[in-house]
């Protein structure tokens, strides 16, 4: 084996060894002590083993809910989950995942660096995903390796740049300042509901009553939420399929015990996912956060979206459940319309569709919440119905990517590079 060869299929085409190099090199620069250098570089590949872990898990659980609604609605669902996916394009597309970070990160700090647009992006588990995305639309053209490294490193950066800036008006209102802005995928989606608030905005408002408070504490622990509203959904899709069927699937076991297990299974298997997330992207992210700090002065911090909870934490309770509503009718839509059918995603929906009820409610009130969450819900189910059919490279998958700006990018991306190799 050539030199080439031992880089590429044993250097770099090990994700997890690639990623941990990223990490060290980022500790290196930053002169840590060589015991945070070893401890970031295993918690870094450590990250990448339990993100796999979690999503057979989860995986499984997906796999075995669409199975019970094909078999109970004769219908295909697929989930948006951006975990679950990322997880699945990883086993396929580990060594461009890695490189697309790595150049769209650097390009990115470049952007923030020598134009106005001066918002770091610092969402590292967003930046995974869109990396993800970018790799799997890439992957099904005939491109070489350095083409799509270089193509999904420049869409990654600007859109790193780009979609902070796009929703920011609207977050700027909602915070009442600009010290920060919001590094989340779904900026098309913010700006969306910010529009349609002030369009059906409020004239008067009415005190929150006090049964929306006490709902407060239960929607605190996203996990419990996972878990409760996958039951729901498992138990609600088992009673329309038949007796058969779901005897077969789980091999005669009690209706209501496999929903319980399979919703904790899911559940699990998101934790163990989000959990080595944010285990292995801590050791790569903080390495750009101090070289943005030293080369982009001036720039504003973009955070993730739920920093926009504490702005109004009832309307973010509302917002979820308002965004789910729309997904469930969009989902209803599609169901009559066609064969395909994208379920509603509980996570999603929990952080957008939260944010979303925030924007939404300091721009519009009452009548701009409602109508502005439900129609947010609405689009980033009906979305991914789009994207899906574009990521062939992974094979026939019951998930897709969430939020917004994945299936908007992605789609314009693919339109794009198909128009110009024609």
């Amino acid at each position: 084996m050539n030199l080439t060869q031992t880089i590429n299929k044993g250097l770099f085409g090990e994700p997890a060894f690639l990623l941990g190099m990223i990490a060290l090199i980022g500790l290196l620069l930053q002169r840590q002590k060589p015991v945070r250098v070893v401890g970031g570089t295993v918690k870094t590949m450590l990250g990448y083993t339990l993100l796999q872990i979690g999503a057979s898990a989860a995986g499984s659980s997906l796999s075995n809910l669409s199975a019970i609604i094909q078999n109970g609605f004769q219908i295909i669902g697929i989930i948006p989950h951006n975990e679950t996916i990322t997880a699945l394009a990883q086993i396929n597309y580990g060594q461009e995942i890695a490189f697309i970070m790595l150049i769209g990160m650097a390009m990115h700090l470049a952007i923030a660096r020598w134009t106005s647009c001066k918002y770091i992006f610092l969402t590292g588990h967003h930046i995974l995903f869109m990396a993800s995305m970018l790799a799997s639309i890439l992957s099904a053209f005939p491109l070489r390796h350095w083409e799509q490294y270089a193509i999904g490193g420049c869409v990654l950066a600007l859109t790193m740049s780009f979609g902070p800036a796009l929703a920011q008006p609207f977050v700027r209102r909602t915070v009442g300042s600009g010290d920060f802005a919001i590094g989340h995928f779904n900026s098309v989606g913010f700006a969306v509901t910010g529009l349609i608030a002030f369009l059906f905005k409020s004239k008067t408002e009415k005190p929150v009553p006090e049964t929306f408070k006490k709902m407060q504490p239960f929607f605190q622990d996203n996990m419990i939420v996972i878990a409760v509203f996958t039951f729901i959904l498992f138990l609600s899709s088992s009673l329309f399929a038949t007796s058969r069927s779901i005897s077969e699937i789980f091999a005669g076991r009690n209706l209501l015990i496999v929903s319980v297990i399979q919703s904790i299974w899911f559940a699990g298997g998101v934790y163990i996912i989000l959990h080595g997330v944010r285990m292995m992207l801590s050791e790569i992210i903080p390495a750009f956060q101090g070289i943005a700090q030293r080369l982009v002065p001036g720039s504003i911090p973009a955070l993730d979206c739920p920093v926009l909870f504490t702005y109004a934490p009832v309307a973010a309770i509302l917002g979820f459940l308002l965004s789910f509503a729309g997904g469930l009718a969009a989902m209803l839509l599609t169901l009559n319309v066609q064969y395909t059918v994208i379920i509603p995603g509980i996570i999603p929906h929990f952080f957008s569709g939260g944010a979303s009820g925030v924007i939404a409610y300091k721009i519009g009130g009452r009548r701009g919440l409602v109508v502005a969450t439900l129609c947010h819900g609405f689009l980033i189910t009906m979305l991914p119905l789009f994207l899906t059919p574009l990521l062939s490279g992974l094979g026939f998958i019951r998930a897709t990517f969430a939020d917004s700006d994945y299936s908007v990018v992605g789609i314009i991306v693919h339109d794009i590079i198909e128009v110009l190799l024609r």
